[in-house]
């Protein structure tokens, strides 16, 4: 994104050199206007696009095991979570020589 305005900047200010004062003033003017409204445009859509986030519900989970440095996992391992995360009842989780999860855990 960062080389692209700067080849459009680039462009941008090689053309007005070209151009005379009376002439490059009235350019840049239309294209500040244009930046503008493309901003407030972007501005606008970011607030009325949802942002994605989840909920994420866990209960009355089973037991789990592992053994030889496995994982056992009886709740809710994510990579990411924007979103609430529910994690009640869960079942016993035991591990010999790995980690054992009976909640919640974010990985990453």
């Amino acid at each position: 994104m960062l080389v692209t305005t700067l080849l459009v900047l680039a462009v941008l200010a090689g053309a007005l050199s070209l151009l005379s004062w009376d002439r490059a003033n009235q350019v840049v003017g239309m294209v500040s206007a244009a930046v503008g409204v493309a901003a407030l445009g972007v501005g606008v859509c970011t607030l009325l696009v949802s942002t994605g986030s989840m909920s994420i519900q866990v209960s009355r989970t089973g037991r789990a095991t592992a053994t030889g440095g496995g994982d056992a996992n009886t709740g809710a391992v994510v990579s990411s979570s924007d979103g609430a995360v529910f994690v009640e009842e869960t079942g016993e989780a035991r591990a010999d020589g790995g980690s054992a999860n009976t909640a919640y855990r974010r990985q990453g």
